[in-house]
């Protein structure tokens, strides 16, 4: 079996890609569950995971958050389930059997797993899991923050989307360059892959040393991938074929401040993954700082935010991993 991760910012196609290799008769891409970010960030918590009791709470934890109606795989894991899939402590095959065992219900052998801030939590996949390879998603940030704005599961408008998308790609980028030393990391743009999606699929798929699978453009027709576009309202297109033109939105639907906005905050890094901006760089630097400060302080308080059932119980199972004092250090 085969891990291989998804770097990419919220609101960039993520779970599009997800399902893209889901396609692909020898990969699984379960929709997200999220399970690895909030484990590996708060292991320490937990204290010493050899002791039984610290790892049964662990596991106990973990059994809570996948229970989440938030998303659907079709291995369903009791508590012993999670029990049984590794022995005490042994963090990584447990990681690596929970997905393993899902793809082998899928009737594939690789996985493809999408999690929100890869570069969080780098150093503990690369440790537990080094042959493991990694596809760098990129959205132009302004088709980003217009989706961000009209999506109610997230707080703030162009403001929050596009610091957001900037510290993604501040952090991502350390990583990108140094894996790709090591030929463990491609990068592809979301424009691109919806334009041609059968050319750089095929790219993605040949970088992660599989065959290529013609069949991969029609992954909205997978039964599990129906039933997971019916359960959040974002993930409504993952039923439908590729929208080509899904791109360039933001010219009609954002208006020129907001796009100033997103320009001057996101400008340079705009520039090194090649996005070409609007407005030049010298206009960019006439624009104040405090109208960014107004302008999100506007939408802050006027964007509504309305976060889907599923999602806020999601939210909440991840809290728990953050409030566990097991591990305290004795001075």
């Amino acid at each position: 079996m085969s891990m291989f991760f998804l770097m990419a910012s919220e609101r960039s196609g993520s779970n599009f890609i997800t399902k893209l290799m889901n396609g692909h008769n020898n990969i699984c891409g379960p929709s997200a569950k999220h399970i690895i970010n909030p484990v590996a960030r708060n292991l320490f918590r937990y204290g010493d995971l050899s002791i039984k009791k610290n790892w049964y709470e662990l596991i106990n934890d973990i059994y809570n958050l996948m229970e989440v109606k938030f998303s659907v795989w079709q291995k369903r894991f009791t508590l012993d389930d999670l029990q049984k899939l590794s022995n005490v402590g042994d963090i990584s095959s447990l990681i690596i059997n929970i997905f393993l065992e899902e793809a082998r219900a899928n009737g594939k052998q690789h996985v493809f797993i999408k999690e929100n801030h890869v570069y969080e939590f780098m150093p503990f996949l690369l440790l537990n899991f080094p042959e493991s390879k990694f596809i760098y998603l990129t959205r132009d940030p302004r088709d980003m923050a217009l989706s961000w704005k009209k999506n109610t599961d997230h707080a703030g408008g162009v403001v929050s989307a596009a610091r957001q998308w900037q510290k993604d790609q501040q952090n991502t980028l350390k990583n990108y360059y140094e894996l790709e030393k090591l030929n463990k990391s491609f990068h592809v743009k979301y424009e691109d892959l919806i334009s041609d999606p059968e050319l750089k699929s095929a790219e993605i798929v040949k970088f992660l040393g599989l065959p290529e699978d013609k069949n991969m453009i029609n992954f909205y027709k997978d039964e599990l991938t129906q039933k997971n576009a019916e359960m959040i309202k974002a993930w409504g297109n993952l039923s439908k074929e590729v929208i080509k033109d899904n791109k360039n939105k933001y010219i009609d639907e954002l208006n020129k401040e907001e796009i100033k906005i997103i320009e001057k905050i996101c400008y340079h890094e705009m520039y090194y993954l090649g996005y070409k901006t609007e407005y030049n760089k010298e206009h960019l630097d006439t624009i104040d700082a405090n109208k960014i400060i107004a302008l999100d302080e506007f939408e802050t308080k006027n964007v509504l935010s309305n976060k889907n059932k599923a999602v806020l119980e999601n939210m909440s199972a991840k809290k728990v991993f953050y409030n566990k004092l097991l591990g305290k250090i004795n001075n």
